[in-house]
């Protein structure tokens, strides 16, 4: 047994951008055994220096040595966090195949598409969950904050491994929240992410811009509104609470004022910004596929006239 009655796992990170530094620094600071995929230049770099993660906010940093492994081999892991783009989920994946063991494989990010984005059978089971924090690589350190409203989303059920990763996770002062339709929950969030992605590209990717650029926040707001009324008409679930009292139609000038407000501060940058402009092929690939998701109807006009701009 570890702190606070947490299970110590062997857990392997395939990612380590923003979010596998982030949460891979902090459960191996928690005492789990971490391990990252090769993948140069970025993994040569941890191998020197480890995992670091500094919270934007407070200027805590976070950082662990940690153990940079070629390929699989015969190794077996606890947990496995596939934190890549979606674009790169597949690959990824592929790269997991010859896992050995019972392994819980949290495919980690903004995946619509779901377990099958996988692409081969993996050993263990797949589970899926959403990251709560957002941030920027400077210097091989991971500058992030966490999202008040984005607590860090796992699916419900009763794998231990989360279960563990969870508690791992509260201890070190994450919010956690479970959610009982994933699939349908990153359908959504997709959505909202690929609008908000869609107005940044017209302002080029500058928070400030899009601040102070009423009309294109107008019409982003319309956008997540139009879009979630759409996946709701087509039977999707999951819808996420929050987002949706908050892009009611009735709330619009809330909403405007609310992400105004976001992306004139630091988080503008740290939650969207930064990733937008650094993966601007995957936010367009993400929004023609809300644009398939929502269907060409004249309640959808405004959703479609942002995600199928191309700036």
């Amino acid at each position: 047994m570890g702190i606070a009655g947490v299970v110590m796992m062997k857990v392997l990170i395939a990612g380590s951008g923003v979010i596998g530094t982030v949460y891979g620094a902090h459960l191996a600071a928690a005492g789990h055994a971490v391990s990252v995929l090769s993948h140069p230049a970025r993994t040569d770099e941890v191998a020197i220096s480890g995992l670091r993660a500094r919270d934007a906010l407070n200027g805590n940093l976070t950082e662990a040595a940690v153990s940079v492994v070629p390929a699989i081999g015969s190794d077996r892991y606890d947990l496995v966090l596939v934190t890549v783009r979606a674009d790169q989920v597949t690959a990824a994946c592929a790269q997991l195949a010859d896992l050995a063991g019972e392994p819980t494989v949290l495919l980690f990010g903004n995946n619509p598409g779901g377990r099958n984005t996988a692409g081969v059978a993996l050993a263990g089971r797949v589970r899926q969950g959403f990251p709560g924090v957002g941030g920027v690589l400077q210097e091989g350190v991971a500058r992030y904050v966490r999202i008040p409203r984005q607590p860090t989303a796992l699916e419900t059920g009763s794998d231990p491994r989360l279960a563990e990763f969870e508690q791992t996770l509260r201890t070190r002062g994450f919010a956690v929240q479970r959610v009982g339709e994933m699939d349908g929950w990153l359908v959504y969030h997709a959505a909202f992410v690929a609008c908000v992605a869609a107005a940044l590209l017209r302002c080029g990717t500058d928070p400030q811009r899009l601040a102070a650029d009423r009309p294109a926040m107008r019409l982003m707001c319309a956008a997540v509104t139009e879009s979630f009324a759409a996946l709701r008409h087509a039977g999707v679930p999951g819808q996420p609470r929050d987002l949706a009292v908050l892009h009611h139609p009735l709330l619009r000038p809330v909403a405007v004022g609310y992400w105004t407000r976001t992306m004139r501060s630091p988080a503008g940058e740290l939650w969207f910004a930064a990733h937008c402009r650094h993966a601007q092929a995957e936010m367009r690939a993400l929004a023609a596929r809300v644009v398939v998701e929502i269907g060409d109807s004249p309640r959808t006009a405004r959703a479609r006239l942002l995600l199928q701009a191309h700036p």
